[in-house]
């Protein structure tokens, strides 16, 4: 089962692979990842694709025809360090290894590849550009993606209220400190004064839909989040 499948379906990704079945194979893949796929089967027709549709990430294979992969990812580095790209191979032999330590990548996945960690190697690379920044990993089941505001465990839209999507949203955007429990009342009901039964029980909720202890108490101060799972 590929987990996290909702994430990218307001995304593009550019897939370079010469060979036309692994081809087809793993754009069926990504199609129900993302919300656009450009494949091209040599590096002319990649170089093309991305000059034309901009994508959000590239997955290339390192042996491609005209360019291989290497050189398609110099040529879109020498104007481009924004873009992730995810880098493809059948071996994991040294001499390779060491030829692309000079190549600007954001993964290197050996074949054949297995969904999951292409899944993974995806969330990972996709984060360091700045129209990322919405996408959290929480854990390794949970997401959530602040451009949808989708929580996501597994595949799986987690169905959150408004309050409880509210929390979650000001945790994220704080998790390098305590949110205080009077921060969570003025955010979630600026116009009450009685706020500790009611925070309490917002927590509590969302603690039980997340499934998790990523969600701390700190005693006499608040909430945050676990930075050790982020």
């Amino acid at each position: 089962m590929i987990k996290n499948m909702l994430l990218f379906k307001n995304k593009s990704v550019l897939f370079a692979e010469e060979d036309a079945i692994a081809r087809a194979n793993m754009t069926g893949i990504l199609l129900m990842l993302f919300g656009q796929v450009f494949s091209a089967s040599n590096g002319e027709e990649a170089y093309a694709l991305y000059k034309n549709e901009s994508p959000d990430i590239l997955i290339t294979d390192i042996k491609i025809s005209k360019k291989s992969g290497t050189v398609l990812i110099r040529r879109i580095r020498q104007d481009d360090n924004h873009t992730p790209i995810i880098l493809l191979s059948d071996t994991t032999e040294q001499a390779l290894l060491a030829h692309i330590t000079d190549v600007s990548i954001d993964g290197y996945l050996v074949k054949p590849i297995e969904p999951e960690k292409l899944t993974h190697a995806i969330c990972k690379a996709i984060q360091r550009t700045p129209k990322y920044k919405g996408l959290t990993i929480l854990t390794q089941e949970l997401l959530y993606n602040l451009d949808t505001q989708e929580l996501c465990r597994n595949g799986t839209v987690i169905d959150l209220g408004v309050k409880e999507q509210e929390l979650l949203k000001l945790l994220i955007s704080n998790y390098h400190r305590t949110v205080t429990k009077k921060e969570i009342a003025n955010t979630l009901w600026p116009a009450e004064t009685q706020y500790s039964s009611a925070v309490k029980n917002i927590v509590l909720r969302l603690r039980k839909k997340l499934e998790s202890d990523i969600l701390i108490s700190v005693r006499g101060i608040g909430y945050r989040l676990d930075t050790n799972k982020i």
